[in-house]
């Protein structure tokens, strides 16, 4: 298990996600699914940026956020997109 956010690996599991979260509560979750699919499920404390607002609310991600942030979709590919975005 990893001992602090900057050793997870990019693409991590729930089990491996709840131990981070554990060690390190100031993680920010960002959701990047569409408001409906993360009004049908959701990770607690998850904000939902979808993908594609995801250009328009970048400066707020990267300067007001400092704690490590965690993207999050059902299967990583929008996650990816996110973080190259």
């Amino acid at each position: 298990m990893p001992n602090s956010t900057e050793s997870l690996n990019p693409l991590i599991t729930p089990t491996v996600l709840e131990v981070a979260l554990r060690t390190d509560p100031a993680i920010r979750l960002l959701d990047v699914r569409t408001p409906a699919e993360f009004e049908t499920a959701h990770i607690a404390g998850a904000y939902n940026v979808p993908l594609d607002t995801l250009q328009e609310h970048s400066g707020e991600i990267r300067f007001g956020v400092q704690s490590p942030i965690v993207l999050i979709c059902h299967s990583g590919g929008r996650a990816r997109k996110a973080e190259e975005a």
